[in-house]
């Protein structure tokens, strides 16, 4: 990398609707995001959304600026129907993997691969997908069919052949929700949930698939309380993001919050950003689109480091 390359800020922002105003412009402008989440409010249809892109994308004034959008299939869908396809949900694919699991991998590479040629034509880059959570009895319906399978070698197969199929056609998947959500009886969007889940347990179940995807560019951290491990939110614990992704799971690659307007993380927005990004996590989400939240946070969030940057760099080049 060069010593004069222009390092983007470590966040990702939403915005408000589905053009850009001009003090988004500006906003965005002086503070160089990583990039920017997109959803069904920014999106009408394929020509508008392909304008909105390429404008996030020019405003920005490093080489790698990273559109996302959570597409994973089922209800959790940002691009919808009569103007993009309608795709399965990861139970269907799990539950065809019951009767034959290399069929159903096929299946899901060939899925994620349309779902990734859909994304390439707007000019988004990243997918908030495929969804690792292994699944229980009792997870709460947040989660639900967004899971492949209560099966942690089921889950590991089709997450990777999701994520085999999006880098197929130069689309960079995102894991969720690392080290696992699939514990959780309580919706974290809603509330702060609390795992009782042993550690054993959760290495047996929870954390197979991230451990067998942890090559992977990049992992989206739960919005969890992991009780037996440490009394933090995840992406606020330095030992849940050291001993146990970066050691135990061992994940190489950059990891990113989960979105900090939920109501399962307190405290002050700029309370927030220092903590989730003093733990050890590389990337800070937020989505809401509030150009006043954004302002107040904007002269705190810290670049990318030269480390994250190169990752992206090598995975750009490799797969693009």
């Amino acid at each position: 990398m060069s010593v004069k390359e222009i390092l983007p800020k470590a966040i990702i922002f939403g915005l408000k609707g589905k053009k850009l105003t001009i003090e988004e412009k500006k906003v965005f402008q002086n503070i160089n995001p990583l990039g920017f989440i997109l959803f069904e409010r920014n999106c009408k249809n394929f020509k508008q959304t392909k304008l909105l892109v390429q404008e996030l994308k020019a405003i920005v004034s490093h080489k790698f600026p990273l559109v996302m959008i959570d597409q994973e299939g089922g209800r959790v869908a940002r691009l919808k129907k009569p103007n993009w396809k309608e795709y399965p949900s990861a139970k269907f694919f799990g539950n065809k993997a019951k009767q034959n699991l290399s069929s159903a991998k096929d299946l899901v590479l060939k899925n994620a691969e349309k779902i990734g040629k859909e994304l390439k034509k707007v000019g988004i880059n990243v997918n908030c997908a495929p969804v690792l959570d292994v699944k229980y009895d009792y997870t709460h319906n947040v989660i639900g069919d967004r899971s492949f399978s209560s099966d942690p070698k089921i889950v590991s197969e089709l997450g990777k052949a999701f994520c085999d199929g999006l880098k197929k056609v130069g689309i960079i998947p995102i894991l969720k929700h690392i080290p696992g959500h699939g514990s959780s009886k309580k919706d974290s969007h809603k509330e702060t949930p609390l795992v009782n889940t042993d550690l054993k347990l959760l290495n047996n179940k929870d954390f197979v698939p991230f451990k067998i995807l942890n090559n992977e560019l990049f992992a989206m951290i739960a919005h969890i309380i992991y009780k037996k491990i440490d009394s933090s939110l995840a992406c606020e614990s330095k030992i849940i993001i050291h001993r146990i992704i970066r050691k135990k799971i061992r994940f190489k690659g950059i990891l990113i919050s989960d979105d900090i307007n939920m109501n399962s993380i307190k405290g002050s927005l700029r309370k927030k950003v220092k903590t989730i990004l003093s733990a050890g996590c590389d990337i800070v989400l937020h989505c809401s689109g509030n150009i006043k939240e954004i302002k107040l946070i904007q002269n705190i969030i810290p670049t990318i480091s030269k480390n994250s940057f190169m990752k992206l760099e090598r995975f750009k080049r490799k797969f693009n």
